[in-house]
């Protein structure tokens, strides 16, 4: 069977190399996931080593090459894809970054390519991204939750754990589940990003999903352009919250909330204050 990840040259030697996950389409509240992937990908300059075959597993249907036409002429046409980044960092290890859409389609056949990757570059822990809508308020610190495959002890990470879930998942959670039936630790770190701000950009959580991975890879990273982001994306939730007084009272609510564990369903849902900022932001200069 012909291969479907194509590399781009011999496969580099590495350090002890983590892979980083960061899939798009399914959950990713305030795009936390993509924006920390991509700022880590920008950040270490890392460079193309791999190309997954968009025909196996791209619907182009749903997601559309794009088009560049300059004075009438076509310019250029990009195509949507999967591809495999190697970025060398300071520190004991190398980082292989797996960027681009979810599969559309053929996950197994995926992760198969995924793992014997994984293990022809020597993998020795993966750690993906991911963020979801939760009931915690702004004003406070962006919490990062992990689920692991059963090799995951070996890469123990000092975060919560997901208590439980049953539900739908990504094509992310199923490469960590093949990765650890092939000895390999997995993790997956969830930003909890307050649902009433889960549909716009929300750079704090970025930001967390930033300096847990650093952790996890034992390096340092400049995050001056993230944190920036995040503590005017912060000023400006804080304005919004505060021309109207439910809004006031609904945070104050959710850090009782945070602090007292109540349960969930005495919280407000805080679909109208969701409405509100996003159109303040919408007012907001870039």
């Amino acid at each position: 069977m012909d291969s479907l990840l194509h590399w781009v040259s011999e496969p580099p030697a590495l350090r002890r190399p983590m892979l980083l996950v960061s899939l798009e389409g399914f959950v990713d509240a305030g795009a936390a996931a993509g924006t920390a992937s991509m700022f880590l990908r920008h950040r270490w300059q890392a460079e193309p080593a791999g190309t997954f075959d968009g025909d196996a597993f791209i619907d182009y249907r749903a997601r559309r090459p794009t088009a560049v036409v300059d004075s009438g002429e076509l310019r250029r046409v990009d195509w949507p894809g999967l591809e495999l980044l190697v970025a060398h960092v300071d520190g004991p290890r190398d980082v292989v970054l797996l960027l681009g859409p979810e599969p559309d389609m053929r996950w197994r056949a995926f992760t198969r390519e995924v793992v014997e990757a994984s293990q022809k570059l020597g993998i020795e822990a993966s750690i993906g991204f991911g963020a979801y809508p939760a009931a915690v308020p702004h004003t406070r610190p962006t919490r990062i939750m992990q689920a692991s495959n059963t090799a995951m002890p070996r890469l123990a990470l000092d975060l919560p754990s997901i208590p439980g879930y049953t539900g739908p998942i990504g094509a992310g959670t199923i490469l960590q589940a093949a990765l650890g039936e092939a000895g390999i630790p997995a993790t997956g770190l969830w930003a909890e990003v307050p649902h009433y701000i889960a549909t716009s950009p929300y750079p704090a959580a970025a930001l967390a999903l930033v300096r847990a991975f650093a952790d996890a890879v034992q390096t340092a990273v400049e995050t001056t352009e993230l944190e920036a982001a995040a503590k005017l994306h912060r000023e400006q939730l804080d304005d919004a919250v505060a021309e109207h007084e439910e809004a006031t009272a609904m945070i104050a609510a959710f850090e009782q909330h945070l602090d007292s564990g109540e349960a969930d369903e005495e919280l407000p849902s805080g679909e109208d204050l969701a409405a509100e900022i996003e159109r303040f932001l919408r007012a907001q200069p870039d």
